[in-house]
Protein backbone atom coordinates (compact mmCIF):
# COMPACT_ATOMS: atom_id res chain seq x y z
CA UNK A 1 0.00 0.00 0.00
CA UNK A 2 1.68 3.13 -1.19
CA UNK A 3 1.10 6.35 1.15
CA UNK A 4 0.51 9.11 -1.19
CA UNK A 5 0.83 11.92 2.20
CA UNK A 6 4.65 13.24 1.73
CA UNK A 7 3.91 14.95 5.33
CA UNK A 8 3.02 11.66 6.92
CA UNK A 9 6.03 10.04 5.24
CA UNK A 10 8.56 12.49 5.45
CA UNK A 11 8.00 12.73 9.21
CA UNK A 12 6.92 9.31 10.25
CA UNK A 13 9.83 9.03 13.33
CA UNK A 14 7.81 12.30 15.04
CA UNK A 15 4.94 11.83 14.24
CA UNK A 16 4.01 7.80 15.00
CA UNK A 17 5.01 7.77 18.27
CA UNK A 18 2.71 10.50 18.86
CA UNK A 19 -0.20 8.66 17.47
CA UNK A 20 0.53 5.98 19.14
CA UNK A 21 0.72 7.30 22.60
CA UNK A 22 -2.80 8.96 22.20
CA UNK A 23 -4.31 6.32 20.62
CA UNK A 24 -3.37 3.89 23.38
CA UNK A 25 -4.50 6.78 26.05
CA UNK A 26 -7.86 6.77 24.07
CA UNK A 27 -7.74 2.78 24.08
CA UNK A 28 -7.92 3.14 27.71
CA UNK A 29 -10.60 5.92 28.23
CA UNK A 30 -13.03 3.99 26.08
CA UNK A 31 -12.05 0.41 27.50
CA UNK A 32 -12.91 1.97 30.80
CA UNK A 33 -15.86 3.41 29.83
CA UNK A 34 -17.46 0.16 28.30
CA UNK A 35 -15.82 -2.11 30.90
CA UNK A 36 -13.46 -3.65 29.29
CA UNK A 37 -15.57 -4.26 26.28
CA UNK A 38 -14.21 -2.80 23.12
CA UNK A 39 -15.89 -4.74 20.73
CA UNK A 40 -19.14 -3.21 22.77
CA UNK A 41 -17.72 0.70 21.35
CA UNK A 42 -17.40 -1.10 18.13
CA UNK A 43 -20.49 -2.11 18.08
CA UNK A 44 -21.94 1.46 19.15
CA UNK A 45 -19.67 3.36 17.21
CA UNK A 46 -20.28 1.42 13.52
CA UNK A 47 -24.25 2.03 14.66
CA UNK A 48 -23.05 6.07 15.09
CA UNK A 49 -21.64 6.15 12.34
CA UNK A 50 -24.15 5.03 10.09
CA UNK A 51 -26.87 6.61 11.69
CA UNK A 52 -24.67 10.49 12.10
CA UNK A 53 -23.06 10.29 8.84
CA UNK A 54 -19.87 12.28 8.40
CA UNK A 55 -21.28 14.65 5.39
CA UNK A 56 -24.19 15.33 8.24
CA UNK A 57 -22.01 16.29 10.74
CA UNK A 58 -19.54 18.49 9.01
CA UNK A 59 -21.23 21.62 9.69
CA UNK A 60 -21.92 20.43 13.15
CA UNK A 61 -19.96 22.19 16.64
CA UNK A 62 -19.08 20.18 19.53
CA UNK A 63 -21.94 21.90 20.93
CA UNK A 64 -24.20 21.12 18.70
CA UNK A 65 -23.66 17.65 19.03
CA UNK A 66 -23.26 17.46 22.65
CA UNK A 67 -26.85 19.15 22.67
CA UNK A 68 -29.57 16.67 23.46
CA UNK A 69 -32.20 18.52 20.85
CA UNK A 70 -30.57 18.14 17.61
CA UNK A 71 -32.05 16.76 15.32
CA UNK A 72 -32.70 13.10 14.67
CA UNK A 73 -30.20 12.66 11.48
CA UNK A 74 -31.55 10.75 8.25
CA UNK A 75 -28.60 8.51 8.06
CA UNK A 76 -28.88 4.86 6.68
CA UNK A 77 -30.52 2.22 8.60
CA UNK A 78 -28.62 -0.17 10.32
CA UNK A 79 -29.55 -3.52 11.99
CA UNK A 80 -27.66 -6.54 13.58
CA UNK A 81 -27.19 -8.63 10.23
CA UNK A 82 -25.36 -5.00 8.56
CA UNK A 83 -23.28 -4.27 11.99
CA UNK A 84 -22.21 -8.30 12.09
CA UNK A 85 -20.97 -7.72 8.34
CA UNK A 86 -19.41 -4.61 8.68
CA UNK A 87 -17.57 -5.47 12.12
CA UNK A 88 -16.83 -8.94 11.01
CA UNK A 89 -17.93 -9.78 14.85
CA UNK A 90 -20.42 -12.50 14.95
CA UNK A 91 -23.91 -12.12 14.26
CA UNK A 92 -25.23 -13.58 17.87
CA UNK A 93 -22.40 -11.89 19.50
CA UNK A 94 -23.35 -8.25 17.83
CA UNK A 95 -27.07 -9.32 18.97
CA UNK A 96 -25.88 -9.93 22.97
CA UNK A 97 -23.61 -6.52 22.33
CA UNK A 98 -26.91 -4.57 20.82
CA UNK A 99 -28.96 -6.17 23.95
CA UNK A 100 -26.56 -4.97 26.96
CA UNK A 101 -26.41 -0.93 24.31
CA UNK A 102 -30.27 -1.11 24.89
CA UNK A 103 -30.37 -2.05 28.35
CA UNK A 104 -27.49 0.72 28.87
CA UNK A 105 -29.89 3.05 26.96
CA UNK A 106 -27.48 3.89 24.50
CA UNK A 107 -29.65 2.46 21.53
CA UNK A 108 -32.78 1.91 20.74
CA UNK A 109 -34.45 -0.56 18.50
CA UNK A 110 -37.42 0.78 15.55
CA UNK A 111 -39.96 -1.38 14.72
CA UNK A 112 -38.00 -2.98 11.78
CA UNK A 113 -35.53 -3.65 13.32
CA UNK A 114 -32.97 -0.65 12.39
CA UNK A 115 -30.78 0.77 15.54
CA UNK A 116 -30.36 4.16 16.44
CA UNK A 117 -27.96 5.57 18.86
CA UNK A 118 -29.46 7.69 21.78
CA UNK A 119 -28.95 11.13 23.40
CA UNK A 120 -28.46 9.27 26.56
CA UNK A 121 -25.52 7.65 24.86
CA UNK A 122 -23.88 11.20 23.47
CA UNK A 123 -23.94 12.61 26.84
CA UNK A 124 -23.18 9.33 28.60
CA UNK A 125 -20.19 8.86 27.06
CA UNK A 126 -18.63 12.84 27.17
CA UNK A 127 -15.52 11.54 28.57
CA UNK A 128 -14.60 9.13 25.52
CA UNK A 129 -15.73 12.09 23.27
CA UNK A 130 -13.13 13.99 24.84
CA UNK A 131 -10.75 11.70 24.75
CA UNK A 132 -11.08 11.68 21.09
CA UNK A 133 -10.55 15.26 20.87
CA UNK A 134 -7.69 15.35 22.68
CA UNK A 135 -6.36 12.22 19.86
CA UNK A 136 -7.44 14.63 17.32
CA UNK A 137 -5.44 17.37 19.05
CA UNK A 138 -2.53 15.32 19.31
CA UNK A 139 -2.49 14.68 15.66
CA UNK A 140 -2.97 17.74 14.40
CA UNK A 141 -0.26 19.06 16.33
CA UNK A 142 1.83 16.75 15.30
CA UNK A 143 1.14 17.17 11.59
CA UNK A 144 1.42 20.60 11.45
CA UNK A 145 4.61 20.77 12.21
Amino acid sequence: MAIEDEHLTTHFGRIWPAHVEALTELLIQLRQQFDGDLDLMLVLAIIGTRTQPARQASTMTYSQFMANDRPVPAGRPINIQSVAACSGIARETVRRKVNKLENMGFITREANGNLLVTPQATSALTPSTEASLRYMAAMRKHYKD
